[in-house]
């Protein structure tokens, strides 16, 4: 390992990438799974859609768990076990013989990906300049989006030609080679973090940290009473046989990156308030439009290329803001925003579920974009100013973020 400290630190947020990559193929294998989990267990399309309201469930209770048992542990071992749970609890889900035990395998697959992911964010905003904190933040959640792109469409495409539990299997193998790649990189990892003495310290958390988080929990339920039951409502072939629903999982991740890629130096440039209320506005016209022509073959496919474009723009936004406000409790408060991501997915898991069950697919847009425009005037309310001390006198390059 090189002993240059530039160098150590672009290994470790390869590796921190990597790691992305994996737990976001295992947060989302569920989805373009859900329907024919549904028909092989023999259970309705609401009951198979409450194993991503388990699995979320769990995450959000586990994440500030995690972050106040495990503190005193160094991190290169937070990152190595986190990442050997989450590949155990996916063999249980792929040999799982029944619903009970697919959703035992889920609950410790959400354990695992819920030490890993604060953690790994709060590693990556440390590593880089504060300058370039959205692009730090934009990295580890670009793994993320990238699975989506290779992982989610091939899992969906295994589900529907092998069988689901290779779609689990699928997960595993990706665990057990982000491990391998994983592990010995971790050695550029300090075991503690850097003191510092510039950012704010506080006993309570601010009523604008918890305003910051009732933001993220509206607009992940908007977007997941949608997204939970893309397998329901996009059907039929687009060409050569090629299964739409997969085609338009691609073409959906694939944006997820691009839109990815440009948020973090968005984000930097404009400031998280400018972006956040941009991207939530936009997907919310592209969940509409989605369901209304979820069978319309390549404006499907455009569709869910655009929707993947702002789909991920929320997190690094809210995410960037938290950083500024938290100050020596950022690892806490970025597991309670993790914690509340998962619960607005349970939710909206949940209440499309029901709204499924009610009258097919035709509430969902309707649900969606009442909370969405619930979600926008809390985003108004909380990000617009930026807490003074956020404020980095000596970085002029970085006033627009800061007052963004």
């Amino acid at each position: 390992m090189t002993s240059s400290p530039a160098a150590r630190t672009k290994v470790v947020i390869a590796a921190l990438t990597i790691a992305a990559f994996a737990i976001g193929l295992d947060t989302f294998v569920i989805i373009g799974a859900l329907d024919v989990i549904s028909r092989d267990l023999a259970i309705s399309t609401g009951a198979a859609g409450w194993i991503i309201s388990i699995y979320a469930l769990c995450y959000a209770v586990f994440a500030p768990l995690n972050a106040w048992m495990f503190k005193s542990i160094s991190r290169r071992n937070i990152q190595i076990l986190s990442v050997s749970i989450f590949v155990i609890g996916n063999l249980i889900c792929a040999i799982a013989p029944n619903f009970l035990t697919l959703a035992a395998g889920r609950v410790i697959s959400a354990y695992g990906a819920a030490m890993f992911t604060p953690a790994a964010t709060a590693l990556a905003a440390e590593l880089l300049p504060r300058a370039r904190k959205g692009f730090a933040l934009s990295l580890i959640f670009g793994g993320m989006t990238v699975s989506q792109v290779a992982g989610v469409p091939a899992t969906s495409w295994i589900a529907d030609a092998i069988g689901w539990r290779f779609s689990f299997g699928f997960v595993v193998i990706a665990g057990l080679l982000a491990l391998i790649i994983f592990a010995p990189m971790m050695s550029g990892i300090p075991a503690k973090a850097p003191e510092r003495g510039n950012g704010p310290s506080s006993k309570a958390l601010s009523k604008t940290i918890y305003g910051i988080l009732s933001v993220t929990l509206f607009i992940v339920v908007s977007e997941f009473i949608v997204y939970s039951y893309v397998s329901v409502f996009i059907s039929g072939s687009l060409l050569a046989a090629v299964p739409l629903l997969s085609a338009a999982l691609f073409a959906y991740g694939f944006g997820a990156v691009t839109g990815n890629a440009a948020c973090g130096v968005l984000t930097d440039r404009f400031g998280p308030y400018k972006v956040l209320i941009a991207a939530v506005g936009a997907q919310l016209i592209l969940l509409i439009g989605l369901v209304a022509f979820g069978q319309h073959g390549a404006f499907t496919v455009l569709i869910a290329f655009l929707w993947g474009n702002v789909s991920y723009m929320y997190l690094v936004p809210i995410q960037h803001r938290l950083l500024g406000l938290a100050g020596d409790r950022s690892k806490l408060v970025l597991a309670m925003n993790s914690s509340t991501t998962f619960a607005g997915i349970a939710i909206g898991a949940f209440l499309g579920g029901i709204l499924v069950e009610i009258s097919g697919v035709t509430l969902l847009a309707a649900a969606s974009i009442l909370i969405g425009v619930i979600g926008i005037g809390l985003a108004v309310a909380f990000m617009r100013d930026a807490a003074p001390a956020e404020a980095a006198p000596a970085a002029s390059s970085c006033r627009h973020r800061v007052n963004g």
